[in-house]
C-alpha cells in the first residue's frame, strides 16, 4: 500500500480544514464527553487489559507517563493515593507508560521501588499515546465516565492539579446518568507552531530568505463501535518569499474483535526490546519540529486464541526527506503459558532502497524471547536472542550476525535491584532501536554517544534504596562496555547515581552525578575518548496552593585527549494558578561542534505557556535555542539552533 498521500500538493482541502478550525475555536473551550477510544495493551504480569472491560462499570482515570519524565514521576503518587482511596467506590486508574523498548525494562522495579499498587499498561510502540494525545506532551491524563466518555483531561503538571483533578473524579464517582454512550464519536487535535527567525545570517544562507514559518498538524479520530478511523492533515508554510507543502501524512483503519485485530494503512510497530524492528513516535519537549515520527504504511492482523498468539505484518516505511520507500514484513508466532512465562518467535525481513543511513540493502531477522515477569513477587527476567543477515548495497558479501539482550530485577523490602547485558554482533539497522545500556534517562549525555552495534558486549547494574518513611531515595549504577569494531576498539565505563526527596506533600528534588571514562586508539572516536563528569539538579518547591517554583540544572565537564569543552543546561520556572507557566531558560556551551555552526556560547530565552483550559495551552517563547541531535534507532535528525519568536499552540476538541 503505497502513501500516495504523501505527494505535494494533494490533499491541500485536509490541511486547509485544519486551519480554519484553529482560527475558528481557538480562543473556544474544547468540547469533551466524546467516546473513549478502546485500545488492549499488557500489564506488567503479560497479560491483556482491555479499557472496554472497565466502561459501564467504573470512572475511569488514564494517565500517559514515563520513567524518564520528571513531571510525570512528581505526579503518580497522587494517583496513587486516588487508587488507594477511591477503588471501592467505583474508580479505575490505569497508567500507562510509554517507556520505549530501550527503557521499559525500568517500569517494573520503578512500581516496586516505590510500592505503587495502580495498574500499568506497556504502550512500547505509542500506539495508544499517538491516538489520545498526538503531540505525546508528558504526562496527560484523561478522566472517563462510567458512559464511556472523555470528560475532563489535563496536559502537563503543576501543583495544585491533583485537587482539581480529585474534584473532578469526585463529580463523576456521585454521576447518576441514565444517558447512552453515542455509537459514533469524534475526536480532533490541533497543533499550531508559529517561528520568527531573528538571525539574519541564517534566514538568508539556509532558509532562503524565509523569515516567517508555519508547521500544523490536524489529526482527526472517528470511532463506531469496533471500528476506528484516523488520518493526519500536514501544512507546513514558508514564508516570505512563499514555500508551501500540504500532505496526508498519516492515515488508518482498524477492527477490533474479541481475539483479533486489523489494521490498515499507517501503524507505529515494535516488539521485544527493539532488536529486530521498532518504529514509533519519540518524545516530543520542545515543539512540532523536535520529534521523530515513523510509521509502516500497509497492515497488519494480530489473532490471540487463548494462550497462543500469532501476528503478521508488512509494508513501507516512507524516508523523510525523500521519494525512497523501504519495504518491512514479518510476523509472531507466541505461546503463553499461564502465569509463569511467555515465549515468543519474532520474525523481520526489510529491502530497502539505495541511500539509507548505514547503507543497507537487505535485512532478515529471526529472535526467540523468553519473558517471566514474575516468580513469586521477588523477581522477573527477560532473554532475547537474535540471528540475523544482510547485504549492503557497498558490498557484495553477505554479513552475519546476532544479538542477546537479558535483563532481570530482583525485589527485596526496601531495595530494588536491576540487571541488564547485552552482546550484539552486525546487529546495526536503520529501523531497530536495541538497549543501549547507557542510559538515556540523562538528557546532558544522550546525543555525545555513537549508538551503533557492529560488535559491542555491555553490562550494567542499578541499585535503589527507598526509605519510604522519610521518603528518600538512593540510588547508584555501574555501567561497563566493551566496543570493538575493527581497527576502532574502546573502552568506557560510567558510574553514576543520585539521591531523590519528597517533602511538603507535592516538594520534590533530585540530585544526580557521574563519571564516565571511554578509552580508545582510535580517532573514530576522537570526540568522546576522554573523561566526563556530569550532574543534574531538579527541585520543585511549592509556596503556597497557588504558587510554586522549579528550577533545573544540568551540566558536563569533558576532558579529553584531543579536545576540551563544557555544556550547561538550566531553567527556572514560576507556576502559577495551575494555568500560568513562566521559564526562564538558558544554554551554554564551548562545544566545537554546536560552534561550528553558529559561534555563541550563550543562549537566553523566556517562554510563557498559557493553560486556557487543562487539556489545550499556548506557548510564547522569544530568545535563542542552540538546538541538538535526536535519534530514534538508526534514525537522526539534527535540529539547528533557533533565533527569534515562536508561538506554539495545542487544541483538542
Amino acid at each position: 500500500m503505497l502513501k500516495e498521500g504523501k505527494k505535494r500538493g494533494r490533499n491541500k482541502k485536509l490541511a486547509i480544514l485544519g486551519f480554519v478550525i484553529f482560527a475558528l475555536t481557538g480562543g473556544m473551550t474544547p468540547v469533551f464527553a466524546q467516546n473513549a477510544i478502546n485500545f488492549s495493551l499488557k500489564n506488567l504480569e503479560g497479560n491483556t487489559v482491555r479499557l472496554q472491560d472497565f466502561i459501564g462499570q467504573d470512572v475511569i482515570l488514564i494517565d500517559f507517563w514515563a520513567t524518564w519524565c520528571v513531571p510525570c514521576v512528581k505526579e503518580l503518587p497522587h494517583f496513587e493515593e486516588f487508587h488507594k482511596k477511591y477503588k471501592d467506590q467505583g474508580l479505575t486508574v490505569l497508567t500507562i507508560t510509554v517507556d520505549g523498548p530501550e527503557t521499559v525494562a525500568r517500569v517494573k522495579p520503578f512500581m516496586e521501588r516505590y510500592k505503587y499498587t495502580f495498574p500499568v499498561l506497556l504502550d512500547t510502540e505509542s500506539r495508544v499515546i499517538a491516538l489520545y494525545n498526538p503531540r505525546v506532551i508528558l504526562p496527560y491524563t484523561v478522566l472517563i465516565d462510567r458512559q464511556g466518555r472523555i470528560r475532563h483531561a489535563h496536559q502537563g503538571y503543576s501543583l495544585g492539579d491533583e485537587k482539581v483533578m480529585e474534584e473532578e473524579l469526585l463529580a463523576l464517582l456521585q454521576e447518576v446518568s441514565t444517558e447512552e454512550a453515542k455509537k459514533v464519536s469524534f475526536a480532533l487535535n490541533e497543533s499550531f507552531l508559529y517561528r520568527n527567525f531573528s538571525d539574519e545570517e541564517y534566514v538568508d544562507s539556509v532558509r532562503g530568505g524565509r523569515k516567517n514559518q508555519i508547521i500544523n498538524r490536524f489529526d482527526v479520530s472517528l470511532t463506531y463501535r469496533n471500528f476506528l478511523f484516523g488520518l493526519r492533515a500536514d501544512a507546513d508554510l514558508d514564508f516570505t518569499p512563499w514555500e508551501s507543502d500540504f500532505t496526508l501524512a498519516k492515515r488508518f483503519f482498524e477492527y477490533s474483535g474479541t481475539q483479533w485485530n486489523l489494521r490498515l494503512g499507517d501503524y507505529y510497530y515494535s516488539f521485544g526490546r527493539g532488536l529486530l524492528l521498532s518504529v514509533l513516535k519519540t518524545f516530543e519537549k520542545e515543539g512540532l519540529e523536535y520529534i521523530i515520527d515513523t510509521t509502516i504504511d500497509g497492515g497488519k492482523i494480530s489473532l490471540d486464541a487463548g494462550p497462543f498468539f500469532a501476528e503478521i505484518y508488512g509494508g513501507w516505511i516512507d524516508r523523510e526527506l525523500s521519494d525512497k520507500k523501504d519495504k518491512v514484513y514479518g510476523g509472531i508466532l507466541g505461546w503463553r503459558v499461564e502465569e509463569l512465562a511467555e515465549l515468543r518467535l519474532n520474525l523481520m525481513g526489510s529491502q530497502l532502497d539505495s541511500g539509507s543511513t548505514l547503507g543497507d540493502k537487505n535485512v532478515h531477522m529471526a529472535s526467540f524471547s523468553l519473558d517471566i515477569p514474575n516468580i513469586s513477587d521477588l523477581a522477573k527476567v527477560y532473554g532475547e536472542f537474535v540471528l540475523s543477515q544482510k547485504e549492503k548495497y557497498f558490498s557484495d558479501e553477505k554479513i552475519n550476525g546476532h544479538g542477546v539482550y537479558i535483563e532481570s530485577s530482583l525485589f527485596f523490602e526496601d531495595v530494588t535491584l536491576l540487571f541488564e547485558f547485552k552482546d550484539y554482533l552486525n546487529l546495526d539497522f536503520e529501523y531497530n532501536r536495541p538497549p543501549m545500556l547507557e542510559s538515556e534517562l540523562l538528557p546532558i549525555l544522550a546525543n555525545q554517544f555513537a549508538k551503533d552495534a557492529i560488535d559491542i558486549t555491555a553490562i550494567t547494574g542499578r541499585m535503589d534504596y527507598y526509605l519510604s518513611e522519610i521518603s528518600t531515595l538512593l540510588w547508584g549504577k555501574a555501567a561497563f562496555f566493551w566496543d570493538n569494531p575493527e581497527d576502532r576498539s574502546r573502552d568506557i565505563v560510567h558510574l553514576y547515581g543520585g539521591v531523590e526527596k519528597k517533602f511538603k506533600e507535592t516538594g520534590w528534588w533530585n540530585i544526580i552525578a557521574g563519571y564516565r571514562q571511554e578509552t580508545t586508539n582510535s580517532l573514530v572516536y576522537y570526540y568522546t575518548h576522554g573523561k566526563t563528569f556530569h550532574f543534574q539538579f531538579n527541585v520543585s518547591y511549592p509556596l503556597s496552593s497557588q504558587i510554586s517554583l522549579e528550577a533545573d540544572l544540568q551540566g558536563k565537564e569533558f576532558r579529553g585527549e584531543h579536545l576540551n569543552y563544557y555544556e550547561r543546561r538550566s531553567f527556572f520556572s514560576v507556576h502559577y494558578s495551575q494555568r500560568w507557566v513562566v521559564t526562564f531558560l538558558v544554554d551554554q556551551t564551548s562545544d566545537p561542534q554546536v560552534l561550528f555552526f553558529k559561534n555563541k556560547k550563550n543562549w537566553f530565552g523566556v517562554q510563557f505557556e498559557i493553560k486556557f483550559s487543562q487539556a489545550n495551552a499556548i506557548r510564547i517563547f522569544y530568545g535563542a535555542m542552540k538546538g541538538g541531535v535526536k535519534c530514534s534507532g538508526g534514525i537522526c535528525k539534527f535540529f539547528p539552533p533557533f533565533e527569534g519568536f515562536r508561538l506554539d499552540a495545542i487544541l483538542r476538541f
